[in-house]
């Protein structure tokens, strides 16, 4: 520490330079966006859906006939073809 300068003092001068710096860097942010609203017009779009897949009812991906899809559509997990469990030893 510096002579003559109290550990005090130069802890007040730190938390204030620290706070000034803080502000400025928080308005320097803030200079480039004149609104929220302008600032997340991007950022909230929503997604659409992929365009080579159909929407998913309750029988399915409508053009979609595979194993997974008649697994998932089953009534009973009987009916599921599910793959048997393995033996541990």
């Amino acid at each position: 520490m510096m002579k003559g300068v109290s550990k005090s003092l130069f802890a007040r001068l730190l938390a204030a330079a620290l706070l000034a710096g803080a502000i400025a860097a928080g308005g320097a942010a803030l200079a480039g966006t004149s609104s929220l609203e302008e600032s997340l017009a991007g950022a909230l779009l929503p997604s659409a859906a992929p365009p080579l897949l159909g929407p998913i009812t309750s029988s399915g991906r409508k053009g979609w006939d595979c194993q997974p899809e008649r697994a998932a559509a089953a009534q009973h997990w009987q009916d599921a073809q599910l793959p048997s469990a393995p033996i541990s030893p």
